[in-house]
């Protein structure tokens, strides 16, 4: 799992655990916070990695790959963090690197299916109002890569699907912005058919569903998880 500080990618974690999966984690930085976090979910191995560094995350992969004796599934659940907007290093991060650990991966003959997951946004197809354009291009490209890879590395026993959490996924760490702003759960409601967020829980279950058995047969499928809110004009 790619996204250790992900509230969504540490309940897909949880969820693994709880089903009996052994759970590898790459978080860009590893500190205190996330090694205590590593060990009360019971993860088999934390790892540091900046997908910046595009042939450092293939090697870490390829790593891990060797080590559990090919990966069941791989799920990309990291965004674009840094406190300076860059189109090109949004895309390394975002596309190119998930693309190459892919690339790499492919090319190691394997007997089992390799379920991919990548994650998209509402701003892959919509315009967000308080996002940039290279955010926009960066999730219309991952919603791409989803397609290409559904085709391209099919004949190398990959699945490759995404997920696109829609705008309103309620995180427990900005519990307290909420309650100061009970205006956005309000829109929330208003906004949202099911007249709720969505909980982080509900998007890991997605996810789980497209790294089991049980999606078998789905292949560059993109799932929203919008409540239907993606439904609604208005």
């Amino acid at each position: 799992v790619f996204g250790g500080r992900s509230p969504i990618a540490l309940a897909l974690c949880k969820q693994l655990i709880d089903s009996g999966r052994e759970v590898h984690l790459v978080t860009r930085e590893v500190d205190a916070e996330i090694q205590a976090i590593a060990t009360r979910l019971k993860i088999s191995a934390l790892y540091q990695c900046n997908l910046f560094d595009t042939e450092s995350a293939i090697n870490l992969a390829t790593k891990i790959d060797q080590k559990v004796n090919h990966l069941s599934g791989i799920a990309f659940l990291h965004r674009y963090r840094e406190g300076k907007s860059s189109p090109i290093d949004q895309y390394v991060v975002e596309v190119l690197t998930p693309f190459k650990i892919l690339e790499s991966l492919a090319k190691v003959s394997r007997d089992n299916e390799l379920a991919v997951v990548l994650t998209s946004s509402p701003a892959a197809t919509k315009v967000v109002s308080d996002q940039d354009f290279q955010y926009h291009a960066s999730k219309a490209s991952i919603e791409q890569l989803v397609r290409f890879s559904s085709v391209r590395f099919a004949e190398n026993k990959f699945r490759t699907n995404g997920i696109n959490p829609g705008t309103y996924v309620y995180k427990e760490r900005a519990s307290d912005f909420y309650r100061e702003n009970p205006e956005v759960l309000k829109m929330a409601e208003r906004l949202i058919p099911l007249g709720r967020m969505a909980s982080v829980d509900e998007i890991a279950a997605v996810v789980m569903f497209l790294l089991g058995e049980q999606s078998s047969f789905i292949n560059g499928t993109i799932i929203t998880v919008d409540g239907g809110h993606s439904n609604r004009v208005g």
